[in-house]
């Protein structure tokens, strides 16, 4: 199931059922090796890659139900849950702290923690919360986090809710005790799951094109103070609505702001870097007030492009230069605000020494540009090829290898039919005494191929 969120006609998040994901699964693994250095183990779970497993998070209530008092040893079958997909070379990684999610809490089988959405703000509201947590905690024995969802649901639906989501915890917790082979165990159905986390009552409208999720819609809607309008649709939505159109530009390198200004984007594997810039934008009375007023609408750009582009992990964002450190307060205190927005934790970090912002976003399931693309066969995913004057070189110096030919062919790639003049293929038939036919059909930038006729006319 593909989805995708917009704001007054702007692409806010979309998701595509391509996406192979296996975060949040809880798996049945087998303990393959041991690294005490890393405190770690690589757990097999049946999922390409081995899994790794920090063995420091494995607390006494775990020990006790899963691993009958034993110490974790090699061999040894384990329940774990999988906190991040695999990235680049790194395999999944998982984690015994097992969270069992529905839609107004979340479970934690090995944990005694308590807890509300910091997304709900009313002080009564979360203390009326907290005091439901507290005393299923108190009953059942498990951690309890509220979710943003259950704000203003009625006590009696919240408890219907736990104890389905203690149900799922239950069979779970029993089929791994009857099987002996990694194995998948738990999943949550991904239309469901995507209903729960994505419909609110901040939506205006659900359009939909398949009649077979009115159901799920209805029983999600049912418990929200403010109920979307829903419409089905038929045909394809991202189609009709022009979200592969907005994919296209949101997804580039470059996004230009509003006023004239843009960011950059750059992602590594370690981080991602983004940087913003004025450009155009002039419409300010001093250099002070225009780096401002850029800096202040990039953080709405910035935002939206961390969620709509599933960026995890560091972020470093380098801003307009400011004199008055003033400016950078406002800055921090209007990027926390926005950040507010996002579904997905964002830890700020503040500006360090070379005003730099330093952010993480929370990393589970792989960013949208490793589904949308692929790495470049041709430049092996730096962007660059080699430039034309360094390939002239290359095609001098071979030419200058050729004896006794009288007619050259040069197949060079289409980048280069703006480079050649006419001046140029005369001073190099005239330097090496041939004649030189070019052909732009060749396939890569970086090569090209010579092919030569001897005086006698052999190849």
């Amino acid at each position: 199931m593909s989805y995708a969120v917009m704001d007054d006609g702007e692409l806010e998040e979309v998701f595509f059922d391509e996406i192979e994901t296996i975060a949040g699964k809880i798996y049945l693994g087998r303990i393959e090796k041991i690294v005490p250095g890393l405190e770690a183990a690589f757990v097999k779970i049946g999922k390409g890659r081995n899994a790794f497993l920090k063995l420091n998070e494995i607390n006494e209530v775990y020990k006790e139900v899963v691993l009958k008092g034993q110490e974790v040893k090699e061999g040894q079958k384990i329940l774990v849950q999988v906190k991040k997909d695999a990235s680049g070379k790194k395999g999944p990684q998982v984690t015994t702290q097992i969270g069992i999610a529905d839609r107004f809490v979340v479970i934690f089988p090995f944990k005694k923690v308590i807890g509300v959405s910091r997304k709900i703000e009313d002080a009564s509201e979360r203390r009326r919360l907290r005091t439901i947590a507290f005393s299923l905690r108190k009953k059942y024995g498990v951690g309890v986090i509220m979710r943003t969802a259950a704000e203003g649901v009625d006590e009696e639906e919240i408890i219907k809710n736990f104890e389905r989501a203690l149900e799922k915890w239950n069979q779970v917790l029993q089929k791994f005790r009857r099987s002996r082979k990694p194995k998948l165990l738990y999943e949550e159905d991904p239309v469901e799951q995507i209903v729960k986390e994505k419909v609110n009552s901040k939506i205006d409208k659900l359009i939909y094109n398949d009649r077979s999720l009115l159901e799920t819609l209805q029983k999600y809607l049912q418990n929200l103070p403010k109920k979307p309008e829903i419409e089905y649709v038929e045909g394809d939505l991202f189609e009709k609505f022009s979200v592969y159109e907005r994919l296209k530009k949101l997804l580039s390198r470059t996004v230009p702001l509003k006023s004239g200004g843009n960011i950059v984007i750059d992602r590594t594997e370690a981080l991602t870097v983004i940087d913003v810039n004025s450009e155009s934008y002039t419409d300010a009375e001093n250099q002070e007030e225009l780096a401002l007023k850029t800096n202040m609408e990039a953080i709405e750009e910035i935002v939206r492009q961390l969620i709509l582009r599933n960026i995890g992990g560091i972020v470093v964002i380098d801003f307009i230069k400011q004199k008055d450190p003033k400016s950078y307060e406002k800055l921090l205190s209007r990027f926390k605000e926005v950040a507010k927005r996002d579904g997905t934790r964002i830890e700020i970090f503040g500006f360090t020494n070379l005003g730099l912002l330093e952010i993480t976003r929370k990393r589970t399931t792989r960013p949208l540009d490793t589904l949308l693309f692929t790495r470049c066969p041709v430049c092996s995913g730096t962007g660059k090829v080699l430039s034309q004057k360094i390939l002239l070189k290359r095609i001098r110096e071979d030419l200058k290898k050729l004896k006794n030919f009288e007619e050259v062919t040069l197949k060079v790639h289409p980048n280069m039919s703006g480079y050649f003049k006419r001046e140029d293929i005369k001073k190099l038939q005239k330097e090496f005494k041939i004649k030189l036919n070019l052909d732009y059909g060749w396939h890569d930038p970086n090569s090209y191929e010579i092919k030569a006729k001897t005086k006698k006319g052999g190849k």
